[in-house]
């Protein structure tokens, strides 16, 4: 059998070597020392600092708190006030009173005002056309004119008797027998709607098939009668199933494109009616206008 092992004998560095838990017991142990040192400590400096404390006087408190003083205030002179002037501008400038109507646009009223005043051009030798829009008040298109002459904006009110329509496929007769509920359930003709005036037989060129074809003309009181939301033309005859065409064209863009107006042209208005200036009749007028044109736009 082998023998047992010996057991080793212990050298002089063997002894100086220590293990770990060695050092951790006496880092522990200074710990101790040392925070039971400084609560000693901690105990006496109290004491001596209430020995060497000043008290302070309440005089030097009073110094060192200052009061925020307000700035005072300028005080403008009188004679420097932009005094208000009681002399009357804008609508209220000729003392023209309007009667009041609720919810009522700007440009509405002041077409009113332009009315009351004998201000809607009658006679332009030279506008530009700037804008075409519709007013509510008078069921009219009007257009926004820039005067070439007096370089002042004028307003002209359609004087053609242009109105609302709608078109559809349908003949007259089959248009006639359509149906509709009002708001109370009741079954009603679309003769009978109160936003309906008049069917007129008329033909357009249908792009698709590259012929005419025979089409229907509905017109209406209001645009608000042709389409929209709410009941209206258009609505009536989507309830029977039928199509109305042009009905979502805004009025006066519908204005626009029945009277073949282009804004940026030039037009003249003779006793209330428009007319398109052709150039080619004169160069020397064309010269001078697009010299004015271009000293305008620089």
């Amino acid at each position: 059998m082998p023998s047992p092992k010996k057991p080793k004998k212990k050298t002089p560095a063997d002894e100086k070597q220590k293990s770990l838990f060695s050092f951790a017991d006496k880092f522990e142990a200074d710990k101790e020392e040392k925070s039971i040192g400084i609560t000693k400590e901690e105990k006496k400096e109290p004491k001596d600092r209430l020995k060497t404390q000043i008290p302070l006087k309440t005089e030097d408190i009073k110094e060192e708190i200052k009061v925020k003083e307000e700035p005072a205030l300028n005080i403008v002179p009188k004679k420097t006030y932009f005094k208000s002037n009681g002399k009357p501008f804008g609508l209220k400038e000729d003392g023209i009173q309007l009667q009041v109507i609720n919810r009522e646009s700007v440009s509405s009223k002041y077409i009113r005002y332009l009315i009351e005043k004998g201000e809607i051009v009658e006679n332009l030798d030279r506008g530009l056309l700037l804008d075409v829009d519709y007013d509510g008040g008078l069921n009219k298109a009007y257009c926004k004119f820039y005067d070439l002459d007096t370089d002042e904006i004028k307003i002209w009110i359609d004087t053609t008797n242009h109105e609302p329509y709608c078109l559809s496929k349908e003949p007259i007769s089959i248009l006639e027998q359509l149906n509709y509920t009002d708001k109370a359930g009741k079954r009603n003709k679309l003769v009978d709607f109160e936003g309906f005036k008049r069917f007129e037989e008329i033909k357009r060129f249908e792009l698709l098939t590259d012929k005419e074809i025979p089409m229907t003309r509905i017109f209406g009181k209001t645009p608000i009668d042709i389409g929209g939301y709410g009941l209206n033309i258009k609505n009536i005859l989507a309830e029977n199933e039928k199509k109305a065409w042009e009905a979502d064209i805004r009025y006066h863009l519908n204005y626009v494109l029945d009277r073949q107006l282009i804004p940026g042209l030039i037009y003249r208005i003779n006793s209330s009616k428009l007319e398109k200036i052709d150039f080619k009749e004169s160069s020397e007028e064309t010269k001078k206008l697009t010299d004015e044109l271009r000293t305008l736009f620089k």
